[in-house]
């Protein structure tokens, strides 16, 4: 079987995450960032960032022989035509702005063919982005979850206009890399899919219970989690870097 490749657009906490991930189950894999001061922060971040590399051997997940194979299928560069050359798919793992991802949607646009271009948004409907290409049928979500090293979960997002093969790559692709994947549809008409939508409720009912004096953080974290079983309740979950009021 050829070695798989794939484009990761965007160096970040998720980008790099995403590319490390790829290159740990054997795909080539191209990080680019917009100069090359953010490509060398990619880099460090795949290896020493928190869930990076340097903690896998650590953990004794990866040998030092096995790291480096990793890096070796890794390039950081800010040339967007050699990044996606030749690539399976592209994944596009910008900040989470709709007109930065609709211009990094537009440059995917003119520097490939009729490969598939993924975006990571947490919440931007595929309808949205796939507007900024020519032909939206190779446009679809794969919401990964942070940190992506070690959360298992990725909503696929289709679009009516989605290609059906471009959902089956996606789909390949995270049960290829050991995670787990629900396939829904877009919802223009709302910010966020299944699993944000499902705990930005939770979050806005516990704010309201603190609020309105009925119990405390620390109280409505431990019923949550040790009525449900939550490995972290929404309030703590705030704490580790998650930007809600």
């Amino acid at each position: 079987m050829a070695r798989q490749s794939a484009a990761v657009v965007g160096g970040g906490i998720m980008g790099a995450g995403i590319a490390q991930v790829l290159a740990r189950n054997g795909y080539e894999v191209a990080v680019r960032e917009i100069n090359e001061e953010l490509a060398e922060e990619a880099r460090e971040r795949v290896i020493s960032g928190n869930y990076g590399l340097e903690d896998a051997v650590e953990g004794g997940y990866l040998s030092e022989a096995e790291k480096d194979e990793v890096l070796d299928r890794m390039t950081f560069t800010t040339d967007l035509d050699a990044a996606t050359d030749g690539t399976d798919f592209t994944i596009e793992a910008v900040t989470e702005d709709l007109a930065i991802k609709g211009q990094v949607f537009r440059d995917l646009d003119e520097v490939t063919d009729d490969q598939p271009l993924y975006s990571n948004t947490s919440g931007f409907s595929v309808t949205s982005i796939a507007n900024a290409v020519d032909d939206p049928s190779r446009v679809a979500v794969t919401h990964f979850f942070n940190p992506v090293a070690v959360m298992d979960m990725v909503e696929i997002v289709q679009a009516p206009e989605t290609d059906e093969a471009v959902v089956e790559r996606a789909e390949e692709l995270v049960d290829e890399i050991g995670k787990t994947r629900v396939t829904i549809d877009d919802d223009p008409g709302s910010y966020g899919f299944l699993a944000n939508r499902c705990h930005a409720a939770m979050r806005e009912e516990a704010t309201k219970i603190v609020d309105e004096g009925i119990a405390t953080k620390e109280q409505v974290d431990t019923a949550l989690e040790e009525g449900y079983n939550l490995p972290v309740g929404p309030f703590s979950l705030a704490g580790l870097g998650e930007e809600w009021d």
